[in-house]
């Protein structure tokens, strides 16, 4: 039936299967790909734009 086709996603659906009922552990584990992106988008950036740049407000912030 439709309803089942529809619980049947829900319940296969990625968010809903990140640990694992029988144990409580984790699934799924980060690839390289994820580690090296989080580690690529977290990296201090040397002579970045706005480097030293101090603020004095919110308001300021977002001006700049």
């Amino acid at each position: 039936t439709l309803e089942a086709q529809l619980e049947a996603r829900a319940l296969m659906m990625s968010t809903n299967n990140i640990l694992s009922p029988a144990n409580g552990e984790p699934v799924i584990t980060p690839s390289q790909d994820v580690v090296l992106g989080l580690y690529y988008t977290s990296r201090e950036r040397i002579n970045g734009r706005g480097e030293g740049m101090y603020f004095m407000s919110v308001a300021e912030v977002e001006k700049a």
